[in-house]
């Protein structure tokens, strides 16, 4: 099994109702995977993702685009962070 910490920041966070947790995948798996489940555990987490505007997904730091989009494979011990666009002054 893959154990994957996801953080949940903004109306992700109140949708989730939580700002973080670890969740335990097949191995050989990959962001579209830990979105799938994501999205059968909270409902419709898929269309609040692609809701937001601006949204980041870092995968260990970096912008998931830049790792294999939806296909960048996680890896036991990643980090997965569902960053909204932060305003305010």
């Amino acid at each position: 099994m893959t154990k994957v910490k996801v953080i949940f920041f903004g109306q992700l966070r109140t949708f989730t109702g939580t700002r973080e947790r670890t969740i335990s995948l097949e191995d050989s798996t990959d962001l579209s995977h830990l979105i799938s489940r994501l999205n059968k555990e909270y409902g419709n987490f898929e269309d609040q993702i692609n809701s937001i505007k601006g949204l980041r997904i870092l995968v260990n730091g970096r912008e998931y685009e830049l790792t294999g989009g939806l296909r960048t494979p996680l890896q036991d011990g990643d980090t997965v962070v569902f960053l909204p666009p932060i305003f305010g002054g």
